[in-house]
């Protein structure tokens, strides 16, 4: 399935995934915007989509992980706005899971990361 990360140094990440039946394997490490950034953990802040069948969510290298979300009809998830995110495994890699013919998703994932150099004085 076709997608695109965009990446923001000290920023959210934003995973674009469009098309078809199909699975959507992201690296926890395709999240970093530069080499010195290394991201340890990613939460989902939000998620919006639009599909004619199911999105699947799970964090880990397959759906033999573990399931955060399912999502099956256009939907808006705005977490951040509440103060919440989606943290249930966070360290893992993202696998998503598409079963319609036809759909968009959409989804911010807030990063925890450590930079070189580190930032001092602050």
């Amino acid at each position: 399935m076709p997608f695109e990360i965009i990446n923001a140094v000290r920023a959210k990440s934003t995973i674009r995934v469009v098309g078809g039946v199909a699975n959507t394997h992201i690296n926890l490490s395709a999240l970093s915007a530069q080499t010195e950034e290394t991201v340890s953990s990613a939460a989902i802040a939000q998620v919006t989509c639009s599909t004619n069948g199911i999105y699947r969510i799970y964090r880990g290298n397959s759906s033999a992980g573990t399931l955060i979300m399912e999502l099956c009809t256009p939907a808006n998830f705005v977490l951040y706005e509440y103060d919440i995110t989606f943290a249930n495994t966070s360290t893992s890699n993202v696998f998503i899971e598409h079963t319609g013919t036809a759909g968009t998703l959409v989804m911010q994932l807030a990063k925890t990361a450590t930079y070189s150099p580190a930032l001092t004085g602050m």
